[in-house]
């Protein structure tokens, strides 16, 4: 029997794929535009990681629009209340193995259930959005070959004695937020930190792959006496909602951060002149940003913040990846080709219809006018630039422009760590897509770095 990899055609599909339509009805089915090879497996880690956290409107939000329009929310949550039903609660999701289907390239995942283990196949298209989802059981003799889940383990220099965590939400409706405070055992007010992700749906602890970023951050900086508010991005949160496509990094990440830094000002046992945002990567990039908004933060960490417009940044990354073999030039045309769209868009003139890379023209044009170094030199709030030196997503080139703007200023402290990746893992070697999956924490130096300097601010008046 022939299995379609390119739409579920009903929510009984989810459960059964023999119910999957025919060979004509395959073919007639148009071949979406394939995504680069080294973004399938982080991007099925996302969706594992939403399976394993209940987030099912998360991963239907994520549908692209074929697959949406076969197989409602509604009907996909049935599809997997049937699932367990019959097979018991999901118990884990092992690492992604991304193989080629013909047309399109899968990533495929042993899901263990309490009674069974079966397969998960995920498919993409160049946007990132689902194309295909699908659990098929799985053979004895797969099952014993298939990769073991990621076990994550607390990193060394998180001490449970020196800090609680707790539950939190906040924000205003229709976009509350949950999320945790890792509170330091003890007599405060304490220094605060918010932690703002990535791109992406991001969970509250920044799950890469086999790296929980934000969970080690906080609990590394909160036993050394900083609380630390982390929280579920709100694209993972809200993604199913109308009107949740952010139309600019306004609504996907400025916003948010402020009412995160709010809640922790009015958090008991936190200093409210003493707070400040660390951002990683995307979160990084619009630090500046974040501290304009805010007006009172007494300092800002960037962690792999580029200083690049948007097109430059793509085009060295996927250079990169072909160089390194992690990628072919064909994997990566229709990225190239984003890029160059985005390039192309000329703010003198009406955004053209339609969406690049998963977002409207307006979304690239906001950004086109932002110079987030400039942006930091003008705040002059004090502002920690941190770079990892074998990070192949945010370079030297990015480090540099932090210090060709601020270089002069005394608020201003930048810091390399050669070892680094993308994640502040250390390791040797080339740093490849592949690395993400394997277990890893963010390094202790690093972790000791911010506390000191954290720990060094003077309280904002």
């Amino acid at each position: 029997m022939v299995v379609t990899l390119l739409a579920i055609a009903t929510s009984l599909a989810l459960a059964a794929p023999q119910a999957a339509q025919s060979p004509s009805q395959e073919a007639a089915a148009p071949v979406p535009a394939r995504p680069p090879v080294s973004a399938i497996g982080p991007w099925a880690t996302e969706i594992a990681a939403m399976f394993q956290a209940g987030n099912l409107d998360g991963i239907s939000a994520r549908f692209d629009p074929r697959l949406a329009s076969l197989l409602s929310p509604e009907g996909f949550r049935d599809g997997w209340v049937g699932i367990e039903e019959k097979n018991g609660k999901l118990q884990s999701i092992g690492t992604p193995v991304v193989k080629n289907a013909g047309p399109v390239d899968i990533a495929v995942m042993a899901a263990r259930f309490e009674k069974v283990e079966w397969t998960l196949t995920v498919a993409f298209d160049a946007e990132g959005r689902i194309i295909s989802l699908r659990f098929t059981p799985m053979s004895p003799d797969a099952a014993a070959k298939a990769p073991p889940p990621i076990e994550f383990h607390a990193p060394p220099y998180a001490n449970a004695k020196k800090f609680r965590d707790a539950a939190v939400k906040f924000g205003e409706s229709p976009w509350v937020l949950p999320g945790t405070i890792s509170m330091p055992v003890g007599k405060g007010p304490f220094p605060g930190v918010v932690l703002v992700h990535g791109s992406g749906p991001l969970d509250r602890d920044e799950t890469v792959g086999g790296t929980k970023v934000f969970r080690d951050l906080a609990w590394g900086l909160a036993s050394q006496g900083i609380a630390v508010l982390r929280y579920d991005k709100r694209t993972r949160v809200h993604g199913d909602k109308p009107g949740s496509a952010p139309a600019t990094v306004k609504d996907e990440v400025v916003d948010d951060a402020v009412a995160a830094v709010k809640a922790l000002r009015e958090t008991e046992g936190v200093d409210p002149r003493r707070i400040v945002v660390i951002g990683h990567s995307l979160g990084g990039y619009l630090i500046p940003r974040i501290a304009r908004a805010d007006g009172k933060l007494a300092g800002v960490v960037t962690l792999a913040g580029s200083t690049r417009q948007v097109h430059e940044l793509i085009h060295d990354q996927l250079d990169y990846l072909v160089e390194n073999g992690a990628a072919t030039e064909e994997d990566v045309a229709p990225m190239r080709a984003d890029a160059d769209a985005i390039k192309a868009l000329d703010p003198t003139r009406p955004p053209p219809a339609g969406r690049v890379m998963g977002a409207p023209p307006g979304y690239w044009l906001d950004l086109r006018k932002y110079d987030p170094a400039a942006i930091a030199h003008e705040n002059a709030v004090p502002i920690l630039v941190l770079q990892g030196g074998r990070d192949y997503q945010v370079t030297s080139k990015d480090l540099e422009g932090w210090k060709r703007e601020l270089s002069g200023d005394k608020f201003a402290t930048f810091r390399t760590f050669p070892k680094a990746d993308h994640l502040f893992v250390f390791g040797t070697g080339k740093s490849l897509p592949s690395a993400y999956t394997k277990p890893g924490n963010v390094a202790g130096e690093v972790v000791n770095v911010i506390a000191k300097w954290v720990k060094g601010l003077k309280p904002r008046s």
